[in-house]
């Protein structure tokens, strides 16, 4: 059986970037690429978000779920 392989890390700009050239072909490409590019990013998007929720972000000062005074 095949052991499970960790995820990897790929930046949110490159995400980012393949998002916004997904939605550009989407618009600007006849329409079987057109939708080739919608799901694309699409898919891209999701996985940005994905990405931006599960990072663990560390508490700011200010938070009151840090337990501590400002």
């Amino acid at each position: 059986m095949i052991s499970s392989v960790p995820p990897i890390a790929v930046s949110r700009p490159l995400l980012f970037g393949l998002l916004a050239a997904g939605a550009v072909v989407a618009v600007v490409a006849p329409q079987p690429t057109s939708s080739f590019a919608a799901g694309f990013a699409a898919g891209a998007g999701s996985v940005f978000v994905l990405s931006f929720l599960k990072t663990p972000r560390p508490p700011r000062p200010g938070d009151s779920a840090s337990g501590g005074e400002p």
